[in-house]
């Protein structure tokens, strides 16, 4: 039986042949005569539409090519962020596909969480109602836009075929003992009524959502035993699959923290009552020769006991099968984030000290090879699966529990005789009851019995559902991988769809979540390598951290209180509050409507057009860097845009009269007009290849177009506009060149391009009988000459020139040798070379690196200072 998505799919497919091959015969709107208006660019925007996007390569055998940026919560609005990183995204993604991937460019939604579920509270409706109007409303947005995402591949994170498979990863992490419930100190948010993880708790310790101040509670959660993978993880940040991460790798090792202990799961017995403990030690031997724990008076097991001075406290060390004396002391040197502690004065100064203060009379001395006893508890502890994997102190397990509706349920039934089952797979998945709305009284599961009783599926006696939704750092932790296999109703995706596509080449998004959820999404990829689901361990190449959009916010001086922009007013070098006089102060921050430094994405493309706004968010700075929300940068960009169009005019005006040109030009100035374009034209495509395709620096390569319209609008003769070949491949490849950034406004310029007469060029690079986008990259003439960029200890020394074609095959033996044949770098590397590195950019330029003895004495210099 086929499936209504398929049904779907198919018919999608068809529409999109048919979109390519109207496009084909298409022609613009001929308004060349007319001023350049956003009348006009709307028009085009509207005649362009549906033709600039989906147009997805199928050619199987062409190199895949994932670009994915960071999955949005559907809010029912974009704001400026979304605009900018999917216009990031969405300029990477053409890109590529103009250079001849098949690019795989997916979108889809983050759709469980808080928000959703508040306003639906506020509404007296369910979340799911509002989050599919949400959904349908940014979906318009998205396509008016001009983005290409893939459609088809589109997924939903509260449905129930996807949060099916979060439910299936779930429990196999529950077969692998990689989950647990026990009782720990949380978060809890008094507002939303739900616990929050350490990093939702802002320095003032409120909730990072509702404001609220946090309280500290003792609850029993889930959590997902993510500091078993933590050395693995942070070994694995030095990979050489790893591209451009920058400080992004030095965040993730600062959270993940050096892995310099191991962890082991003991049981404490507090009188008749077994509980779970977890030792950690930098000193694994103690986990053999240990001959008693500690434990702080603030330890959560303590917690409900109101005389611990009367109680008897054992603990079973499960390395040596023997029981420990416990005692209760705030004086031991306890690890950071950690509250308990085994001692083994036999063989620690430390420890014998410690065992003296609290009257441990009885020391068994005993010499030890430590290094070797330190393997031999760590092999006892992982053959026993109780830990013993290198851990920092400070890293805690994933705590995944909420307290909320709107999550994904947890597939475990409690039951009295059996303790917590897994739901059979068979039954995934475990699905929200339908609620026909949300009153303030039903916020969690727990209050709908007839949704909680069930049956044990051990025993089939009596039991009870988990009430407890997955955070959704859960949901989006794997959801990269469901976008290359959406329609797999058999498992979350399968390792032959994945395979070739995997690791993601470009994953782009925000840099407030390149600690945590990139944390996340690395342990689970991780966790998919174990069970041998996927062939690389990593799950994203290369990242594009994009920063964020800031506007002008003001507020008063005295109170802090923010105002509107509409009631400040300058005098002088101040500004005050016009109705006051108060002092407000001005400031950039991120973007927000409780600031009122909000700009509306409605508002900009209403006013300039789709295309003029992905322009203006690009334009100015790499994505790397915050963005300063200003309109400075506006008539630059409409100024721009007006010139390519009067280029297109007046090329299809001296097109049109050829034969009638005023100007004659000798031979010799002919031709040096013609160089100067060939040269201008291979050096900007060089170098917006450059920048799009390896810096992924879009404000450059942007630049580099502007450039390149200056030389073609440089008082050229009009014989030159209407005769040269190399005028013509230059305007070709100037407008190839910009459509991944405005591809409605390139459209347009392209059908007014290939419709002009006379074509002069039979250029490779010209297919006049396809559209825009079937158009290949431009790529700069073999001839050409390249740059060798040589640098010693970091500074620029020499660039020297070499023919493109000879550039391809140069390797780094060869580039060494002609480097150190320059008396500007020979001057510098006398005191010895101690490293090279050498980059190869084919088509676009070469970088060698050189470092002498006299910069790695430096820098040991620099070490063994800090150290001391």
């Amino acid at each position: 039986m086929i499936s209504s998505s398929t049904i779907k799919l198919k018919i999608y497919r068809q529409l999109l042949k048919c979109n390519l091959l109207c496009l084909r015969r298409k022609s613009s709107l001929g308004l060349w005569n007319e001023d350049l208006t956003t009348e006009i660019k709307l028009k085009i925007e509207d005649h362009w539409r549906k033709d600039v996007v989906s147009l997805q390569r199928t050619d199987s055998n062409t190199e895949s090519f994932y670009v994915l940026p960071m999955f949005p919560y559907p809010s029912g609005n974009l704001h400026m962020g979304h605009v900018r990183v999917y216009s990031i995204s969405d300029t990477i993604a053409r890109f590529h596909k103009l250079d001849g991937k098949n690019v795989i460019h997916p979108i889809g939604w983050d759709a469980f969480g808080l928000p959703a579920e508040n306003a639906a509270l506020e509404r007296k409706i369910p979340p799911h109602r509002w989050t599919i109007s949400n959904i349908q409303s940014m979906k318009m947005q998205l396509l008016r836009l001009g983005f290409d995402f893939d459609w088809e591949r589109e997924i939903s994170t509260c449905d129930p075929q996807y949060y099916k498979w979060t439910q299936f990863i779930f429990l196999k992490l529950f077969e692998k003992q990689m989950v647990y419930q026990c009782k720990a100190k949380v978060n809890w948010d008094p507002i939303d009524k739900t616990v929050l993880a350490d990093e939702q708790v802002d320095e003032f310790g409120c909730s990072w959502r509702s404001g609220a101040k946090v309280e500290s509670k003792f609850l029993t959660q889930w959590f997902i035993r993510t500091t078993q993978y933590a050395k693995d993880l942070f070994d694995g940040l030095n990979s050489d699959i790893l591209e451009d991460w920058k400080d992004i790798i030095n965040l993730q090792k600062h959270w993940l923290g050096e892995c310099d202990g191991v962890v082991v799961k003991f049981d404490i017995r507090i009188g008749k009552t077994k509980k779970p403990i977890e030792i950690w030690t930098s000193e694994p031997y103690k986990l053999i020769h240990g001959q008693f724990i500690t434990i702080k008076k603030t330890n959560i097991l303590l917690q409900d006991i109101e005389n611990i001075n009367k109680m008897d406290f054992k603990c079973f060390n499960p390395i040596t099968n023997c029981e420990m004396p416990v005692y209760i002391t705030d004086d031991a040197n306890y690890a950071p984030e950690r509250d308990a502690y085994i001692a083994s004065p036999a063989n620690s100064n430390e420890d014998l000290k410690l065992a003296k203060s609290i009257n441990v009379s009885h020391i068994n001395f005993e010499d030890i090879d430590i290094v070797n006893e330190n393997k031999r508890a760590l092999d006892i502890a992982q053959r026993k699966n109780i830990g013993g994997y290198l851990v920092s102190s400070k890293l805690k397990d994933w705590l995944i529990s909420r307290q909320r509706y709107w999550g994904t349920p947890i597939p475990i039934i409690h039951c009295n005789k059996c303790g917590p089952v897994a739901v059979p797979y068979k039954d995934l998945p475990v699905t929200l009851p339908h609620l026909p709305s949300l009153g303030s009284d039903i916020q969690t599961l727990d209050k709908l019995d007839e949704w909680i009783n069930c049956e044990c599926p051990k025993c089939h006696k009596d039991a009870k559902r988990e009430t407890d939704t997955m955070d959704t750092f859960v949901d989006s932790s794997w959801y990269y991988y469901r976008f290359l296999d959406p329609e797999n109703y058999e498992r979350p995706f399968d390792k032959i769809k994945i395979s070739g596509k995997t690791p993601v080449n470009i994953y782009i998004g925000g840099k407030e979540h390149a600690v945590l959820h990139l944390y996340y999404a690395r342990f689970m990829s991780y966790f998919f390598h174990s069970l041998g689901w996927i062939s690389y361990p990593e799950p994203f190449k290369k990242l594009v951290v994009q920063g964020m959009v800031m506007g002008q916010s003001y507020k008063l001086k005295s109170s802090g209180k923010y105002i509107p922009p509409d009631t400040v007013e300058q005098v002088g070098k101040e500004y005050i509050e016009k109705n006051s006089g108060e002092i407000v102060l001005k400031q950039w921050e991120k973007m927000s409507k409780s600031k009122y430094n909000g700009e509306n994405p409605e508002r900009l493309i209403s006013l300039y057009g789709s295309d003029t706004t992905r322009l203006l968010i690009l334009a100015d700075v790499p994505p790397e860097t915050s963005r300063r929300w200003s309109d400075a940068t506006l008539p630059g960009v409409l100024n721009w845009q007006r010139r390519l169009w009067l280029t297109i005019r007046d090329f299809l005006k001296h097109r049109n009269s050829i034969g009638f040109d005023t100007i004659q030009l000798t031979e010799a100035e002919y031709i040096k007009h013609e160089e100067t374009i060939w040269n201008a034209k291979n050096y900007f495509i060089a170098t917006t290849t450059y920048h799009f395709k390896h810096t992924n620096k879009l404000s450059v390569g942007i630049s580099r177009l502007q450039s390149l319209t200056n030389t073609l609008r440089k008082n050229l003769p009009p014989t030159v506009i209407a005769k040269s070949k190399e005028f013509e491949v230059a305007l070709a490849s100037l407008i190839v060149m910009l459509a991944p950034v405005t591809p409605h406004f390139c459209s347009e310029l392209w059908a007014g391009f290939v419709s002009a007469p006379h074509r002069i060029s039979s250029h490779e690079s010209i297919q006049w009988d396809k559209n825009l986008f079937e158009q290949r990259w431009p790529k700069v003439n073999k001839e050409y000459n390249l740059s060798l960029l040589c640098k010693v200890d970091g500074a620029d020394r020499c660039d020297l020139k070499i023919k493109a074609a000879d550039l391809e095959k140069l390797d780094s033996k060869n580039a060494i040798n002609m480097a150190v044949r320059q008396d500007a770098i020979a001057d510098r590397i006398k005191a010895g070379i101690s490293k090279t590195k050498y980059e190869l950019y084919p088509g676009c330029r070469a970088i060698l690196h050189i470092f002498t003895n006299r910069t790695q004495k430096s820098k040991e210099s620099k070490e063994m200072a800090n150290k001391q």
